[in-house]
């Protein structure tokens, strides 16, 4: 089962990994830094509520030292609209487009520039003359034929006392080449109809639960002929907070779920390293650690699934209405 929950996550890093932002640099630090808030955050949402989804599978909670241990696959749907934004030439200092446009869409690191758009970083040199440098924005993952953000973990829940479960999931460090991430996470969940005066008849469980997730990645960069150093990378860090209500069937084999919930999350990332710009209004100049920055979201959710308990073996599934809506699935085994 790791060995999936790894493959699962490696897909995107390794199509991630194609992804080259430093030729941006020429265009000035803060044209720069804006593209590249634009680009990215959309991907660190779309991840954020990824990793707060398939947390549960029933209201149930489990009995004192009962026990479920459990791989965990989530995909988060990218439509049209959430992988492109749009461009605005008037906006920025250097940066333009080579066919004289001043708006249009381009990808985000979700997307896909299809056909490639040129842009051109025009500034004035020390000697008073106009310069021009064209270089391709970026694609995303859309151009690698991925349509989704996917994650996976292996998740491990215990019981409690006083209609408490514990949950806890994880995937360790996995490096790929001079690129590697890690996950990890932990939930509480309490089972409101065990202590509730008057529950206990009902042919529901109701409970709550909160989760919180961090997750951190590093992405190396290849050098161009534009922008030459070293240790070129892209840091990403994210936290998740997620809050559930959560009501489920009490049947023996196959149960039904519901849950309705709120996710907060905030993320940060840089363009790291050291970079000798060759061109644009920075020539000549040699910079460390040219972008850093953060960002945070809010938003709500609803999810319906079901859950199928075959003796100790358990499957379950579920869809998620959100910002970018999921599909969850899981199985393993448990007492």
């Amino acid at each position: 089962m790791k060995n999936l929950s790894y493959l699962l996550f490696l897909f995107p890093v390794l199509c991630f990994s194609q992804i080259d932002l430093s030729p941006i640099l020429t265009s000035g630090l803060e044209d720069a830094n804006k593209f590249t808030s634009s680009y990215l955050e959309p991907g660190l949402d779309a991840v954020a509520f990824n990793l707060s989804n398939g947390w549960y599978s029933s209201a149930k909670a489990k009995g004192l030292g009962s026990f479920e241990i459990a791989i965990i696959g989530n995909a988060s749907f990218v439509s049209e609209d959430q992988q492109s934004f749009e461009l605005n030439t008037n906006e920025y200092d250097f940066l333009e487009f080579s066919d004289g446009s001043s708006a249009k869409n381009v990808a985000n690191v979700l997307g896909e520039n299809d056909p490639s758009i040129t842009a051109l970083s025009v500034y004035t040199d020390e000697f008073g003359n106009e310069q021009t440098v064209s270089f391709e924005l970026p694609d995303g993952l859309s151009g690698s034929g991925l349509n989704f953000v996917p994650t996976a973990a292996l998740q491990a829940n215990v019981g409690l006392v006083f209609g408490f479960e514990a949950v806890v999931r994880a995937l360790p460090e996995v490096k790929s080449e001079n690129n590697k991430f890690r996950f990890y996470g932990f939930g509480l969940k309490n089972e409101f109809t065990k202590w509730i005066p008057g529950t206990k008849a009902l042919p529901i469980s109701i409970a709550g639960m909160i989760n919180y997730s961090k997750f951190d990645a590093r992405f190396a960069l290849e050098e161009t002929v534009l922008i030459n150093g070293n240790d070129q990378r892209i840091d990403l860090g994210l936290e998740t907070w997620a809050i559930d209500l959560i009501v489920s069937t009490r049947l023996p084999v196959i149960n039904f779920y519901a849950g309705g919930g709120y996710v907060m999350a905030n993320s940060t990332y840089g363009l790291n390293g050291t970079y000798q710009i060759n061109d644009g209004p920075n020539s000549g100049e040699t910079i460390v650690d040219p972008i850093s920055n953060s960002s945070s979201l809010n938003g709500y959710r609803a999810t319906l699934g079901t859950r199928l308990s075959l003796g100790i073996f358990k499957l379950f599934a579920d869809y998620s209405f959100q910002e970018f809506s999921s599909v969850s699935v899981g199985m393993g085994f448990g007492i």
